[in-house]
């Protein structure tokens, strides 16, 4: 299963996945700036206040340390070799992975990073599915919350991406129970997979065969360490949740900083509950990190609370605080983990010179 996560990281997906990252974020923010006009972005950029600016640098440490922290009340109880900077480095890794695949999918980033620290694959996994649903359960009780308030600043027309992402919140958090309360049902559709006794299906049984072990074993781990939480660590679930939405609060304040770093004076709740049904509405979006979509859609919801002409420049340093930095940083720490990981390796000719000298070792036990 180890070499399963690494493979997913292999330098082709790494970059096919990176490109198309950077092609959908140059469409979205060319749209952004196009929206609110660019004849006044000069003076848009020579009139920043910088002291916000460094706010808003704290308010990403403060997303990062939040994340960091979630995760390590929970990898702590497993592995006593895992250090506070190993959790720091898996949620970077996080988000990098995050930003580069679709639907924000980036637990294979976490879970890499963790298990090189000491911590078994399926501990990495319950980490992540306890997080993720945290993280769905914060998002789906605060913007239920702004429906009901439902703010004069916020767009009417954005009631179709709120559908879409009722929908995805839905299937997903029920999915993530599952694999809490009983995540053997999830074997079911395999354990019931049929194949043909043909000589070119052998492959593929056998595959499927060690797939199922492989499977079983992680699940019956995984309900160890769930039953483990749920018996002798409450408290860490309360905290998991609390330190949850110390991140996504970094990310709602931010977002208001960033306002004020423009020249804006809105309503400080205004933008907060614009900030919720935007990373509510893009955690499920299609393209890698959102990107692209996640430019546009804040362009369209903040246009009426940003000053003129300062709408590209408020999406652009909104994703650079809590996307394109964090992606960079951390395909630095996967670039280097896998660099670090691949210098480990033996050589095939190493491989070949110990299996020579095993052969050796073997046929001089036979002699004696």
């Amino acid at each position: 299963m180890e070499e399963f996560f690494r493979r997913s990281l292999n330098r082709k997906n790494f970059v096919r996945g990176t490109l198309l990252f950077i092609i959908c974020t140059i469409i979205g923010l060319s749209i952004s700036f196009l929206w609110s006009g660019i004849s006044e972005i000069g003076s848009v950029l020579r009139s920043i206040r910088k002291e916000f600016l460094l706010l808003a640098v704290l308010c990403m440490f403060a997303d990062w340390l939040s994340g960091a922290t979630r995760l390590y009340i929970f990898v702590r109880k497993m592995s006593p070799r895992v250090t506070f900077l190993d959790s720091i480095r898996a949620v970077l890794a996080t988000l990098c992975v995050g930003g580069i695949t679709p639907l924000q999918t980036g637990g294979i980033g976490h879970i890499y990073i963790f298990n090189r620290a000491g911590v078994p694959v399926s501990g990495a996994v319950t980490t992540g599915i306890l997080s993720f649903i945290s993280t769905l359960t914060f998002l789906i009780l605060s913007t239920g919350y702004v429906v009901w308030w439902n703010p004069n600043s916020l767009p009417k027309g954005i009631t179709f991406f709120s559908q879409y992402s009722l929908l995805m919140f839905a299937l997903v958090l029920l999915f993530f129970l599952l694999m809490v309360i009983k995540p053997e049902a999830l074997l079911f559709p395999l354990t019931r997979l049929q194949l043909p006794k043909r000589r070119k299906l052998r492959f593929v049984a056998k595959f499927l065969d060690r797939l199922l072990l492989t499977l079983e074993k992680m699940i019956l781990e995984h309900k160890v360490y769930t039953r483990m939480f749920v018996t002798e660590h409450k408290m860490t679930w309360v905290l998991n949740f609390l330190f949850t939405a110390g991140i996504y609060m970094s990310r709602f304040v931010n977002g208001y900083v960033l306002v004020r770093a423009l020249g804006g004076d809105a309503p400080f709740w205004d933008v907060i509950a614009i900030q919720v049904v935007w990373n509510f509405v893009t955690l499920f979006a299609p393209s890698p990190g959102a990107s692209g979509i996640a430019e546009f859609l804040l362009a369209v919801l903040m246009k009426n609370l940003v000053p003129t002409g300062a709408v590209g420049v408020y999406a652009l340093f909104t994703r650079f605080f809590t996307t394109y930095c964090g992606v960079a940083v951390g395909g630095g720490v996967l670039v280097s983990q896998l660099a670090k990981d691949f210098d480990s390796q033996p050589t095939d000719e190493e491989t070949e010179m110990g299996r020579l000298a095993d052969r050796k070792i073997g046929s001089r036990d036979l002699d004696e």
